[in-house]
């Protein structure tokens, strides 16, 4: 605190400051409190009671969650034994099958992949260039709700036409 008093722009506040009338010194520390007052509400207490509200929240969601799998733990053991994810029970079984599997789907929705290529066990790549946007949003829907198999990583870029766009995928079985 006393280096803080030594320096020179502080000094020069203090003896202005000083030099104000009574009413006007009495002005500004109320003026300072009332700063102090908003700056702790905004940057303390309200990010604070934001926070509170959403551990909150999240706290009931969880609850639920347990709740709701309490009640099913009989059905979710049933679907773990039987191996049931959305890639086993729809027969894909590694990346050959994925690969037959896409590149069939995207023939039946009348998208031409570009190139595809495998990525690694039960991942594969995909290349689209000037697709229609929403028949490839509704491709990579009917993967994800008939077979199981997700996007993993994404890039799309639209092109100069309207509704067009040239997309590259990884996708993974489940």
């Amino acid at each position: 605190m006393q280096k803080l008093s030594e320096q020179p722009l502080v000094r020069h506040a203090v003896a202005r400051f000083d030099q104000l009338p009574k009413r006007d010194q009495r002005a500004l520390q109320v003026l300072g409190l009332a700063l102090a007052v908003f700056l702790v509400y905004f940057l303390v207490w309200r990010p604070a009671a934001a926070y509170h509200e959403q551990a909150i929240s999240s706290r009931e969601a969880a609850t639920e969650l347990l709740r709701w799998m309490r009640e099913n733990r009989g059905e979710i053991q049933a679907l773990a034994a039987s191996g049931g994810g959305d890639a086993a029970s729809s027969g894909i079984s590694g990346t050959r099958d994925l690969m037959s599997t896409v590149t069939r789907s995207a023939e039946q929705t009348g998208l031409a992949l570009q190139r595809f290529e495998p990525s690694g066990e039960g991942q594969m790549r995909v290349w689209l260039e000037d697709a229609d946007f929403n028949q490839v949003a509704r491709w990579l829907e009917t993967l994800s709700a008939e077979y199981g198999i997700v996007i993993d990583q994404a890039a799309v870029d639209r092109n100069d036409q309207p509704g067009l766009v040239s997309v590259r995928l990884t996708l993974t079985t489940g």
